[in-house]
Order: structure tokens, then sequence, then C-alpha cells
């Protein structure tokens, strides 16, 4: 498309995107895509923005990268092997300890 540039590219939780697409709808109609978008979210996302957002600060904070700690902000695993298929293409292998940090900090947020 001409005149267009990428100005930012950031991973966003559903809370933020669900956020994003309340606020276009408040200023006006939604396209048919972001309307069906905002429709799945209200249903299926399972934090609030706030919560959201300090889930993945504590996730950075221990070392997990930016995607994966919205992947897991996204999903929250219940256990080391819905944990494992959020790192299965990752090169980095989780140890037990590390598995075990960040389950602790899912659960305080469910």
């Amino acid at each position: 498309m001409l005149g267009k540039k990428k100005l930012d590219e950031r991973g966003l939780t559903l809370p933020e995107i669900k956020k994003i697409l309340e606020d276009r709808k408040e200023k006006g109609e939604l396209l048919y895509e972001q309307g069906i978008a905002l429709d799945h979210l209200m249903k299926f996302c399972k934090l609030d923005l706030k919560s959201a957002q300090k889930l993945k600060e504590e996730l950075l904070g221990i070392g997990v990268s930016s995607e994966i700690a919205v992947k897991i902000t996204d999903i929250l695993p219940e256990d080391k092997y819905d944990l494992g298929v959020i790192y299965a293409k990752e090169r980095h292998v989780l140890d037990d300890e590390e598995t075990e940090k960040i389950l602790e900090i899912v659960k305080k947020y469910k």
C-alpha cells in the first residue's frame, strides 16, 4: 500500500486488543472482522487489562521473552505440559525450577 509504513511492532495480549477494539467501537462503527474479533474477545478473554499487564511484566522480569510472555498471558497454562506446548518451538528448554516459577506467577492471576 502506498504511503503506509509500519511504525511499531510488538506483541499484544488479548485484553490489550480488546481495549483497543472497545475504544474504536466508542468512536465509530467497527469493520465486520473487528466486530467478530471483539465478540470473540468478550467471550474468551480470561483476564482484565491491568492483571494482564502485571502478569506480563512479572514474566518479563524473570527473563521470559516478550513473545512467550504474551502467549502465557493469553493462555494461562495450568501445568508443565501446557507450558511445554508454548515452549515447543523455542530453542530454550525450561528446567523444573523455571517451570515452577512461571506456573506460580500464573496461578496468582487466575
